[in-house]
């Protein structure tokens, strides 16, 4: 697939697909509980509509909510409109504190400075995201929403589901990723590893290099069928995809 320019992307509830990827030349990323995986939810990129960029906050809101709704229904619970209204003004609060706005060139910084590697860099930078943590002290601090922010707690860094509470590592460069999450034992946790997982390959991936041909592979996909926010993110994104030329391949679904 690299020799043909194609990028491909394995949501590997099984890991069914780490040793074709390794024959590929590809990166095989194993999803661990409790181990930073390298993936920011808040991860976000430019969109484009005609032939502008443009910075979506709305849809990642939207990206925010469905997550925080599908993790409340494996509570027995749905979002309050309270909480629905908290997570709007909250999302848009973290991204307006690191000047993120509409314009695609907020994203960087406006001089160059010290990457995480180590190295210089002369030109702009990228700013870094919020993260989950950010986002839960200030769901706490705003008292208007306890009991959400108190759900979110074992998804925070350093607790059982906290994989993906950190800063983004993985280069987007890679062609070829398998998220092979055989390790992962319960349904819950494999739903919402592959939700952040597709969220993020949305937007490091999709939205990104527009030009250059992807598939998207989502093993055991009925998993996102348990709740209707799942549902309807696995639907959007499908209908998204083939306005990129973005194939998502499904496997293991019901239909």
């Amino acid at each position: 697939m690299q020799q043909l320019g194609c990028g491909a992307f394995f949501i590997d509830v099984e890991g069914e697909y780490a040793n074709l990827t390794k024959m590929l030349g590809g990166k095989v990323i194993k999803i661990e509980q409790g181990k930073s995986v390298g993936l920011n939810i808040f991860e976000i990129e430019p969109d484009t509509k005609g032939n502008k960029q443009f910075i979506s906050i709305l849809d990642k809101v939207a990206e925010i909510r469905g997550l925080l709704g599908t993790i409340c229904r494996n509570y027995g619970r749905s979002l309050t409109g309270a909480e629905n209204t908290e997570i709007e003004i909250v999302v848009n609060q973290l991204y307006a504190e690191k000047g993120i706005t509409s314009d695609v060139n907020s994203l960087f910084e406006k001089k160059g400075g010290k990457l995480d590697n180590g190295k210089y860099a002369i030109g702009r930078i990228p700013k870094k995201m919020p993260t989950l943590t950010d986002f839960q002290k200030k769901l706490k601090e705003r008292k208007n929403c306890i009991e959400l922010a108190n759900i979110l707690v074992p998804f925070l860094k350093g607790n059982s589901l906290g994989m993906f509470d950190c800063e983004s590592k993985i280069l987007s460069s890679e062609d070829i990723i398998c998220f092979d999450m055989s390790e992962v034992k319960d349904e819950f946790t494999k739903l919402y590893s592959s939700y952040v997982i597709l969220t993020w390959v949305w937007q490091k991936y999709v939205l990104k290099n527009r030009d250059k041909k992807k598939i998207i592979v989502c093993d055991e996909a009925w998993l996102f069928l348990k709740y209707k926010e799942s549902a309807d993110f696995l639907v959007n994104v499908a209908r998204r995809g083939r306005k990129y030329n973005v194939p998502l391949f499904i496997r293991k679904s019901i239909y």
